[in-house]
């Protein structure tokens, strides 16, 4: 973990209690332009290229902190596509957004359009990735922007391009690469959502009083916490194995893409973690859970949303189950039973 961790926590809940202290209370753009002004959205980035410093570890943790308080910004959307275009070029001051393609059939103007836009709307320049071909990088003036939101709220747009042409990322990170970053951040993401749903959840039946007694007396609703707990553990410990596997690529075998297994495990892991989590919160929290003021369907709708962002928990198990297939009885052997990366 990040020796920094402790510090960016601290400034993420400063800076959120600034806006308002409470997900529903904050004004995401307004919040976005305080993290950028301070650098936050490019930590991880060498600061010769344009970036903030700081290592990956480092971005997880802000990552992950801002989703703890259940408010969304483009933090881990544009972090991904700074990070691409870095690679070829000095970055500027343009929001800049990805977008994974399915094909190695780049989009064309008026063709059959790009996949939903994450916060299409608001950005200027768009990276697109597809399998075998080099990332490009597009202006988004002129584009068509349709606007759509996924379940919590946040712009995913439907964009067609309008005469810009995308230009070749020299030297860019491989769509594979993209990919499994992307899939990373969004780990810590889903994370820090269940993170604070668990502490809401662990308040709420500790202060709430039945019978005389806080409802957290009760075995039911103590079986239901710590199952939340057991969860939440689950998750953060892929995470953690996913974050020092990606950290440590390059130093392992090269017929063991620890890695990529390590990314998807966290995906599955964190995904499953979302979905009993999210339940078991509103729950134990009864009605005053599916009330709008009431701050806990900010992290609820957070995990839904992004539980399967990338690609679904289906598609990143099969994509596990492929890559122990091809490693054989040994490869898997080893990877189950390796101390360290």
């Amino acid at each position: 973990m990040s020796e920094f961790a402790a510090e960016l926590r601290t400034l993420i809940d400063d800076l959120v209690s600034a806006e308002g202290g409470t997900a529903g209370d904050v004004d995401p753009l307004r919040l976005w332009e305080r993290l950028r002004e301070l650098g936050l959205h490019r930590v991880g980035l060498p600061e010769e290229r344009g970036g903030s410093g700081g290592s990956l570890d480092d971005l997880v943790v802000v990552v992950e902190a801002l989703a703890s308080r259940g408010v969304g910004v483009p933090i881990v959307e544009t972090s991904v596509a700074d990070w691409v275009v870095g690679h070829a070029q000095p970055l500027d001051d343009r929001l800049t957004t990805v977008v994974l393609l399915d094909t190695s059939t780049a989009p064309t103007d008026r063709g059959p359009g790009l996949p939903v836009v994450p916060w299409g709307r608001h950005a200027q320049r768009l990276v697109l990735c597809a399998p075998g071909r080099p990332a490009q990088a597009v202006d988004m003036a002129g584009a068509v922007v349709e606007p759509g939101e996924n379940l919590a709220g946040e712009p995913r747009d439907v964009v067609t391009l309008t005469g810009a042409t995308p230009a070749e990322l020299a030297g860019a990170p491989s769509y594979d690469a993209v990919r499994q970053r992307l899939g990373l951040l969004w780990s810590a993401a889903v994370v820090g959502a269940a993170q604070g749903a668990y502490r809401l959840t662990k308040a709420y039946v500790a202060e709430r009083r039945q019978f005389g007694a806080p409802l957290l007396e009760i075995p039911a609703v103590a079986s239901g916490v710590a199952q939340m707990r057991v969860g939440l553990a689950q998750a953060e410990t892929a995470l953690a194995l996913a974050r020092e596997a990606v950290a440590a690529e390059g130093e392992t075998p090269a017929d063991v893409n620890v890695s990529e297994s390590a990314v998807a495990t966290a995906r599955i892991m964190t995904a499953a973690a979302a979905t009993d989590i999210a339940r078991l919160a509103h729950q134990l929290h009864g009605a005053m859970g599916v009330t709008h003021e009431y701050p806990l369907h900010h992290c609820t709708r957070r995990l839904w949303a992004w539980r399967d962002s990338v690609a679904a928990e289906r598609q990143w198990a099969e994509e596990l189950g492929r890559q122990a297939a091809a490693a054989g009885e040994h490869g898997v052997w080893t990877r189950l039973t390796a101390t360290a990366y």
